[in-house]
């Protein structure tokens, strides 16, 4: 996830705009206290060429699914404006996200996972 973080952030910014947006229950539910997700639908245009594209989040983008609570979900969808700025792979076009963001957690957690690591090896030449 980091890597495809650091790849969608080199893709290239394009105005798109936005032609539909709705909050939905997932048919997959992984927690029951935040089962809704945001289906949206969206234009731009890149080398003279129009697309469609649909993915928020850089999750979506590698095949998971965002989860919300409902009020979270409200938040998030006011927060999608009519015309927005997204990235977009320039040797794949049609591949495109609103948000390159959220990676915080897992830096964390590789931090913690080496730090864990230097921990056990310490230990380990006493």
């Amino acid at each position: 996830m980091m890597r495809l973080y650091f790849n969608v952030r080199t893709w290239q910014r394009v105005q798109a705009t936005l032609l539909t947006k709705e909050i939905y229950v997932h048919k997959k539910i992984s927690s029951a206290n935040s089962p809704f997700g945001i289906r949206v639908n969206y234009a731009y245009q890149f080398n003279q060429q129009s697309y469609n594209g649909n993915h928020v989040y850089l999750t979506e983008l590698a095949g998971g699914q965002v989860n919300h609570m409902k009020s979270l979900a409200e938040k998030k969808i006011k927060e999608l404006s009519d015309q927005m700025l997204i990235y977009v792979n320039p040797q794949q076009p049609e591949q495109s996200v609103i948000y390159c963001k959220g990676i915080g957690l897992y830096g964390f957690i590789l931090f913690m996972g080496v730090f864990s690591l230097i921990i056990g090896v310490s230990y380990l030449l006493k």
